[in-house]
């Protein structure tokens, strides 16, 4: 029977260890085009959040079922989020080649899938840093291919979401916490669109632009 989380709950969450630990990719979500401020100069930039579950590291969380709330162990996670981009000097091709342990070649960039990601392992190296807010979070540095022989759990615990900004309020939006649907709704598509989108699937090139499955 699943499992929901309580949005409600007040628990303290801790931070994952730094350092190297294995990664599950269980979430892909395309945010759309973004605000951002770089330097003080405002800029709107396409986005996507990849979110990687710690079968290493659990932390206790407060889940619902049939109105009774229990506690249960799960792994932890730590999410990165990238500009929708492979472009020769893009983060994310950068941290996708770190991960491959291999660069792209001239046909996955003129079309790479990252629907193909989800449930795959990485070697994650993880940071503790702080926010201008004061506040204590943990990052994503790095990911890598796992070392030779080193094995990663079957599946996912978490179950796999993947979101496309074209789908709106549709497909596994509604599966997704408040706070990262209202982050989806800021997006340039729901502002110019009234939630339906007019841009394209989760798929690359080497400008950044997106390609039809």
């Amino acid at each position: 029977m699943a499992l929901t989380i309580s949005e409600s709950q007040k628990m303290e969450r801790k931070l994952p260890e730094a350092g190297a630990t294995v990664g599950m990719l269980y979430s892909l979500v395309d945010l759309g085009t973004q605000k951002t401020n770089w330097d003080n100069e405002e800029k709107w930039s396409p986005k996507v959040r990849l979110t990687f579950e710690l079968p290493d590291q659990t932390d206790e969380f407060e889940v619902v079922e049939n109105g009774k709330t229990t506690k249960v162990s799960k792994p932890m996670v730590v999410s990165i989020e990238q500009t929708r981009s492979l472009g020769e000097k893009a983060s994310l091709r950068k941290l996708l080649e770190q991960w491959r342990g291999q660069t792209f070649t001239s046909a996955e960039l003129k079309a790479f899938s990252l629907r193909n990601l989800l449930g795959k392992p990485a070697m994650l190296t993880l940071i503790h840093k702080t926010s201008q807010q004061g506040r204590q979070y943990c990052a994503i540095a790095g990911a890598s291919k796992l070392p030779k022989g080193m094995k990663a759990p079957a599946n996912t615990t978490n179950a796999q979401m993947y979101y496309e900004i074209e789908q709106g309020e549709g497909g596994q939006f509604s599966e997704m916490p408040e706070w990262l649907q209202d982050k989806i709704r800021a997006s340039k598509e729901f502002a110019t669109a009234a939630g339906k989108s007019t841009a394209t699937k989760v798929e690359l090139d080497a400008d950044g632009n997106a390609m039809p499955f």
